[in-house]
C-alpha cells in the first residue's frame, strides 16, 4: 500500500467517524487503541496494516466500496487545498479580513491533512497584524503536526513557518531570535518538496539578519554562495533583495565601485518588473554609496529618487534611514537642505513604526549633528536614547557605538561619566568578543 493511499485511508476513516459522531476512544478496544486510530486517521506509515484492515472492519467499511469513498475523498481534499491556496493569495495581497473570514469557514480540526498549512496561514494572518503570540502558538502548532506525521509534510511547512517565526521576531526588533529561527527553517526544508522558494527566501533573510546584527562577513558570505543560484530563483523580490544586500555590504566594505554597479544593475531590474519596494531599497543604497563617495549631488538625486516611492512602498519604515542618510549630506555640504528638520522627521518615522535598528540610526545622527555643532548636552540626550533602545534590544555593536559616541562628549563636560563610559565600552567590547568565540565554536 503506498503512503498516499495510507493519507486518503485514513482520511476517509477519519471522516466517516466524525460523520458518525464517535471518539477515538468509542472505536478502541483490547485490540486498537485511541492513540492507533489517531495514526491510522493521520497517516502515519508505521502503522501496522492489519491495524487498519481491523479498524476498517469496525466500522463497516466494504473494501469493495473503498476506492469511490477514496476519490470522492481526493476531490474535496483538492478542493480544500484550492480554498487554502486563495486564502494564501489573499494574505500576499492583505486582504486580512477576507483571509480570516475564509480561514473561518474552513475551520479545519487537528485531525485534517492540511490542519498544518491552515495553522501556517492562521499564524501568517496574525503576524500581518501584529499580533505576535498568536502568530507565534500558530506557527508552532504548524511545526507540531508536521513532526506528528501530518500528510502535509511535503510542501515544506515547517521550513516555512520557521521562516514566518523569524519575521514574527523581526517584526519585535528581535534580531537574534529571528537568526536562530530562520536557520532552523534552513535546517528543515526538504530539496523536491513544495514551496522551493523558500530555501532562498530563508537565505536571503539569514543574510539580512545578520547584517542588522553587524555580523558583515557572514552576511556577504551567504550572499556570494547564493548568487550562482540567482537564475533559477522564481521570485523577483528574492532575486532584487540580493542585489540590494550584495550592493550594501559591498559599500559597508569600502567597495564602492561595484557597489554601485550591483546598485545599477538591479535597478535596471526592478524598473522592468515595476518592483517598487526594490527600487526604493536600491536607490537608498545608492544615494549612500554617492555620499560614501562624497559625490553629494549625486547622492541628493538619488535619495530624492527613493523618495518620490514613499507613497508606493509597503515598509514606511524605510523612510527613517532615506531622511537621517539625507541630514547627514546636509551635515556634511555647505549649502541646501535642512540637517535638522530632516534627521527629526527620521526620528518621528522611526518612533511611529517602532523599527529600532533604523531608530537606533536616526538617534545617532541627530547626536552626530548636535555634536558637530558643538553642544554636547544635546548631543548626550540622543546619544542616551540610541543607548538604552540598543540596550532593549540587545544589539551589542550599535550600544558599543552610542558608549563610544557618549564617552566623545563627556570628555570635555563630566570626567566621571567619561570614566564610566569607557569602563563599559571594555565591558560591551569583552561581550563581543565572548559571542565572536562562541559562533566560531559553533561552527567549528
Amino acid at each position: 500500500m503506498s503512503l498516499l493511499e495510507i493519507h486518503e485511508i485514513g482520511e476517509v476513516i477519519r471522516k466517516v467517524r466524525k460523520e458518525r459522531g464517535l471518539r477515538l476512544e468509542d472505536l478502541a478496544d483490547e485490540n486498537i487503541s485511541p492513540a492507533t486510530i489517531s495514526n491510522i486517521e493521520r497517516g502515519v506509515p508505521h502503522v501496522n496494516l492489519e491495524k487498519t484492515k481491523y479498524l476498517l472492519k469496525k466500522l463497516e467499511l466494504d473494501l469493495e466500496t473503498l476506492p469511490s469513498l477514496m476519490v470522492s475523498e481526493q476531490q474535496e481534499l483538492e478542493e480544500t487545498k484550492f480554498e487554502l491556496f486563495k486564502v494564501e493569495l489573499l494574505l500576499d495581497i492583505e486582504d486580512l479580513n477576507q483571509a480570516q473570514e475564509n480561514l473561518e469557514k474552513l475551520n479545519l480540526d487537528d485531525g485534517h491533512p492540511l490542519a498544518a498549512t491552515a495553522h501556517f496561514l492562521k499564524g501568517k494572518l496574525n503576524r500581518l497584524k501584529k499580533n505576535w503570540k498568536r502568530a507565534e502558538r500558530s506557527f508552532f502548532n504548524a511545526i507540531r503536526l508536521v513532526h506528528q506525521g501530518n500528510p502535509d509534510r511535503e510542501s515544506n511547512i515547517e521550513a516555512a513557518a520557521y521562516n514566518e517565526l523569524g519575521l514574527n521576531s523581526f517584526g519585535q526588533n528581535d534580531m537574534k531570535q529571528a537568526l536562530k529561527y530562520t536557520e532552523n527553517g534552513l535546517a528543515a526544508f526538504q530539496s523536491g518538496g513544495e514551496r522551493p522558494q523558500y530555501e532562498s527566501i530563508l537565505k536571503r533573510n539569514r543574510a539580512i539578519y545578520l547584517e542588522r546584527l553587524g555580523r558583515l562577513g557572514e552576511a556577504m558570505q551567504i550572499v556570494q554562495e547564493a548568487w550562482p543560484q540567482i537564475p533559477e530563483m522564481v521570485q523577483i523580490e528574492t532575486v532584487l533583495s540580493f542585489y540590494w544586500l550584495r550592493s550594501d555590504l559591498l559599500r559597508r566594505s569600502q567597495m564602492f565601485d561595484e557597489a554601485v554597479a550591483y546598485a545599477k544593475e538591479g535597478l535596471e531590474l526592478a524598473r522592468i518588473n515595476r518592483h517598487h519596494d526594490s527600487m526604493f531599497d536600491l536607490w537608498t543604497v545608492l544615494g549612500s554609496v554617492y555620499m560614501n563617495k562624497k559625490q553629494w549631488d549625486q547622492a541628493e538625486s538619488s535619495f530624492e529618487m527613493a523618495l518620490k516611492l514613499a507613497d508606493k512602498i509597503q515598509h514606511e519604515d524605510k523612510l527613517a534611514t532615506v531622511h537621517a542618510r539625507l541630514g547627514v549630506l546636509y551635515m556634511n555640504r555647505s549649502e541646501g537642505g535642512n540637517p535638522l528638520e530632516t534627521i527629526r522627521k527620521a526620528i518621528e518615522i522611526g518612533e511611529r513604526t517602532n523599527s529600532a535598528t533604523r531608530l537606533c540610526y536616526a538617534l545617532q545622527v541627530m547626536g552626530d549633528y548636535y555634536r558637530k555643532q558643538d553642544k554636547p548636552e544635546e548631543a548626550i540626550h540622543y546619544y542616551n536614547n540610541m543607548l538604552k533602545l540598543a540596550q532593549k534590544h540587545d544589539y551589542k555593536k550599535k550600544e558599543y557605538l552610542a558608549l563610544f559616541r557618549l564617552s566623545q562628549c563627556y570628555e570635555t563636560v563630566d570626567e566621571q561619566e567619561f570614566h564610566q563610559c569607557l569602563r563599559n565600552l571594555y565591558r560591551v567590547q569583552q561581550e563581543l568578543q565572548e559571542e565572536e568565540a562562541c559562533f566560531q565554536e559553533e561552527m567549528d
